[in-house]
């Protein structure tokens, strides 16, 4: 299980915090940040690339500073074998397959070596749901704990969830829902945490084994949902 002194939530708010005052690379004034997005080649005017790698780094720094006890690694080998196809269908657990990556992985020392008790996978914007379906497939097959953080720009009536199946919410029950059968170690969670860059807002909840027959409500498949402070309180979705 997961040591309550790792506090992804808060982590997370800290990270959306320095994201939020970051310059860029044509930004007149000087941030407090050293880190600052670049400015996208081919675009008009002033621009900024947001990627999944501020992200990660900003989130590594903070979990150094809140987690002293504790290690890491980063696009760390999966223990399960995977096949990685183009659509949903064809991605799988196998052990014929090979090894997978994940993002980040936590460890605790032991007397002996160190011991993985967290996988972490990073995701900016509304991705395509194959790569989404990816991260929750390694999650769900890995035995340890696990988290997915997705940075959103910013959310509108439809980020979220939609009648075209094609927001973050819809994407993310559609792989829950697709390898759920994989999920063999009912002790372990996997925690869902969205951040709204603009809006410096985020929101997380943890799936559980006894969740997966209620994913239909957690994702708001019933009914379409708007920006992302209106989800905070509703299927037990959390907000710091």
């Amino acid at each position: 299980m997961e040591r309550k002194i790792i506090s992804i939530e808060n982590i997370c708010k800290k990270v959306l915090t320095r994201l939020d005052v970051m310059g860029y690379e044509k930004d007149k004034s000087i941030s407090c940040e050293r880190l600052v997005f670049p400015n996208k080649r081919q675009a008009k005017g002033n621009r900024k690339r947001i990627s999944e790698q501020e992200l990660r780094l900003l989130f590594i720094e903070v979990f150094k500073t809140s987690n002293p006890d504790l290690f890491y690694s980063i696009e760390t080998p999966t223990e399960n074998k995977y096949k990685f196809g183009p659509s949903l269908d064809l991605i799988v657990c196998d052990k014929k397959g090979q090894s997978a990556l994940l993002d980040m992985c936590v460890f605790e020392r032991g007397v002996k070596n160190y011991r993985r008790i967290l996988n972490i996978e990073f995701k900016h914007k509304n991705c395509a749901i194959k790569n989404i379906g990816k991260d929750i497939l390694k999650l769900i097959c890995e035995k340890q704990n696990g988290a997915f953080i997705q940075l959103l720009n910013n959310t509108n009536r439809g980020t979220m969830c939609n009648n075209k199946s094609t927001g973050v919410f819809d994407k993310l029950y559609d792989s829950f829902l697709r390898y759920k059968g994989s999920w063999d170690n009912i002790d372990k969670f996997i925690r869902i945490l969205i951040l709204s860059l603009k809006g410096q807002v985020l929101i997380y909840r943890d799936i559980c084994s006894s969740d997966l027959g209620n994913l239909e409500n957690i994702f708001f498949q019933s009914n379409s949902c708007g920006k992302i402070e209106a989800i905070i309180g509703k299927n037990n979705w959390k907000t710091l």
